[in-house]
């Protein structure tokens, strides 16, 4: 008589988000490596327009008062740029022999460095050298905790969880500028000290937690580590079913070595070589590209100065009030990329996205700095920040981390992560030249480039972008491998059963088969599987 197996993370029957707590809070707390990158983007923004950061790095001009000159301004938002570039170059040269949690660490130390630094030495070269090894700090902290939660996560909450990054970026940023407030009025250095000082709670808190965390399961199996890998899962998810937890191992390993034998070996240009990999490489490029593609860094670093070109009442306030919102964006991505697919979350966010730049632009040109304008532009940024946080930001770092093959991940997402790092440059170097009055003075116009690269992420994410939605990361093998078609993903039947899904998945299985569903096992395939215990795959038909 075949019995019906319960499935892992639920503790017995039943299945849901509330039976994965402890992984959703686990991977909370590692995405403060995000929070580091949201919160040092907004804080070193505010840092330009107190007197007590341009009394040592900036200028007293006889008619504004105290500046900043344009070189020093773009060196400090570049600079960041190009620490994240020389980490990526790490990450893929080294990235195989660090583990994630060994990764997070380096990020934390640097940053620990790195804000020292520049709290210590004030003057322009201990601000560049910070700068620089903070740029480095985030480009570990935001891949390795990015994968650690892609690698933790149960396949059904794995884009939710890993969407948790974007609402930790716009936690930071928001907690940024709070404490540039507070601060900006103070006399002397420590209106600029103190928020880097309290850039030193990021570092601490996740270094001190990890320290407690097992490696994630993926990493031990592809150490030779089964034993681990098992003890990791029941640490980060709970599960106390041993059968259930080798037969999770057993599946990740038997994924693990197939992909291992069909491409031996790891080289520089392996990411490159065969049709399957290149496909997922350039894919993961193109996500992380796209982050920038959204125009997020525009908006996130220039919204105050766009505001007070706009002539709205209290820029500073309405920058406030938007990440306020958008925060509410990031929370409804939980529950959004669990139940929306990947592909129509994307295409239809960046449709509005480029929507709503194109009009800010169109307002801007339109009725220049007139008081209906200024409330149309604050209006519209604000719905694009809020749809940021719903879909694009979420989904382009689900696919980002999800897509690599499990032997190519860190090299790839280190690589990918670099990329992006390289066009956030760009753009945060050129920026200015658009929008500044000196220059070619667009100010909100600028939206117009940003609204065009926004529909081409649309168009880009409908024929390119596959549904990762409720896919294990071994069945995201199985679909690249036999070359199926983006638009195919969602519905092509997979030899691979899910090994971490819920009671629903298991039911449904059951529903649509014939009884004898692939998804089902019986006690006695179990009892009679001395294999399966001693650490070899057990049978695919045995769905946790």
């Amino acid at each position: 008589m075949a019995v019906l197996l319960p499935t892992p993370g639920i503790r017995g029957s039943g299945g849901g988000t509330f039976a994965e707590k402890r992984v959703i809070l686990i991977c909370l707390v590692i995405a403060l490596g995000q929070f580091q990158n949201g919160y040092d983007s907004a804080a070193i923004a505010g840092f330009q327009s107190m007197d007590g950061f341009l009394e040592v790095f900036g200028y007293h001009d006889p008619i504004i008062g105290y500046n900043i000159s344009t070189d020093v301004q773009r060196l400090i938002q570049s600079l960041i740029n190009v620490g994240g570039f020389l980490s990526a170059i790490a990450i893929y040269a080294f990235g195989s022999r660090f583990s994630r949690r060994v990764g997070l660490w380096i990020g934390c130390l640097l940053a620990i460095v790195s804000v020292s630094l520049m709290i210590g030495v004030a003057s322009l070269g201990g601000l560049y050298a910070g700068r620089l090894l903070l740029g480095m700090s985030n480009g570990f902290l935001v891949p390795y905790s990015v994968m650690y939660m892609t690698e933790s996560a149960p396949s059904l909450l794995r884009g939710s969880i890993v969407g948790m990054s974007t609402f930790q970026t716009s936690l930071g940023a928001l907690f940024g500028i709070l404490v540039d407030n507070y601060t900006a009025k103070r006399a002397g250095n420590s209106s600029w000290q103190i928020p880097l000082a309290v850039v030193y709670c990021v570092p601490v808190l996740l270094g001190t937690f990890i320290a407690f965390l097992p490696d994630t399961p993926r990493y031990y199996v592809t150490r030779g580590e089964d034993e681990k890998a098992v003890q990791a899962i029941r640490r980060l998810r709970g599960i106390t079913d041993e059968r259930l937890l080798r037969a999770e191992v057993d599946d990740i390993r038997s994924a693990f070595l197939l992909e291992t034998e069909l491409h031996a070996g790891v080289h520089l240009g392996d990411m490159f070589r065969s049709r399957p990999d290149l496909r997922r490489t350039l894919l993961c490029y193109a996500c992380s590209v796209g982050q920038t593609a959204t125009g997020v860094n525009f908006m996130a670093g220039f919204s105050v100065y766009l505001f007070a070109q706009a002539k709205v009442g209290d820029p500073f306030m309405w920058v406030l009030v938007s990440l306020a919102i958008a925060l509410t964006g990031n929370m409804l991505a939980f529950p959004a990329m669990r139940l929306i697919g990947r592909r129509e979350l994307l295409i239809v966010c960046s449709m509005v996205s480029a929507v709503m730049m194109l009009g800010m632009a169109a307002v801007y040109t339109a009725a220049g700095k007139s008081p209906a304008a200024s409330k149309a532009l604050v209006a519209l940024s604000i719905v694009y920040t809020w749809v940021y946080g719903v879909g694009q930001g979420p989904v382009l770092w689900a696919l980002s981390t999800e897509i690599p093959s499990q032997r190519l991940r860190s090299q790839t997402v280190g690589t990918a992560s670099g990329v992006n790092f390289i066009v956030g440059w760009v753009s945060a170097f050129f920026t200015p030249y658009f929008i500044n009055p000196d220059k070619l003075n667009w100010g909100p116009k600028y939206g117009y480039i940003w609204g065009a690269s926004n529909l081409i992420l649309a168009l880009w994410a409908f024929f390119f972008v596959p549904e990762a939605k409720g896919r294990s990361l071994e069945q995201l093998d199985e679909l690249f491998e036999k070359g199926v078609k983006a638009r195919k993903f969602a519905a092509f039947a997979v030899e691979r059963q899910l090994v971490d899904g819920d009671s629903r998945t298991l039911q449904r299985g059951l529903e649509e088969g014939d009884g004898t569903s692939k998804m089902a096992t019986t006690v006695d395939q179990l009892e009679h599987s001395e294999k399966g215990a001693a650490g070899t795959p057990l049978p695919r038909q045995l769905l946790l």
